[in-house]
């Protein structure tokens, strides 16, 4: 099984690219969704401004690559059922971790 990353800045179309994966065949990880699930446990509102405290929050704690480390689990469940896809790789950190991690299924 495969690991693919899209990466881009804000906008790019990442979400986008990511869909034609999943419409392919790919189960679609959202490397986001650990933020929003941060906030709801908070009890925060769902802004820019709390997502990026979040963002810094996990980082501080796990280190740059926190959303691969903490997207591990899911990223092994659904590599027993099919390939996926990552939308949202931001670090260079976070690469690094998933190659190392996965090898040459990771790209």
């Amino acid at each position: 099984m495969k690991v693919v990353s899209i990466v881009g800045m804000a906008g790019a179309g990442k979400s986008e690219v990511a869909r034609v994966f999943e419409e392919n065949g790919f189960i679609r990880i959202r490397f986001g969704d650990i933020t929003d699930e941060e906030i709801r446990k908070r009890g925060l509102e769902l802004n820019e401004e709390n997502e990026r405290h979040i963002r810094e929050l996990l980082r501080q704690e796990y280190g740059m690559s926190a959303y691969a480390r903490l997207n591990l689990a899911r990223i092994d469940s659904a590599l027993k059922n099919s390939n996926v896809v990552i939308d949202g790789l931001y670090s260079w950190e976070e690469y690094t971790f998933l190659k190392d991690y996965y090898g040459e299924d990771f790209c």
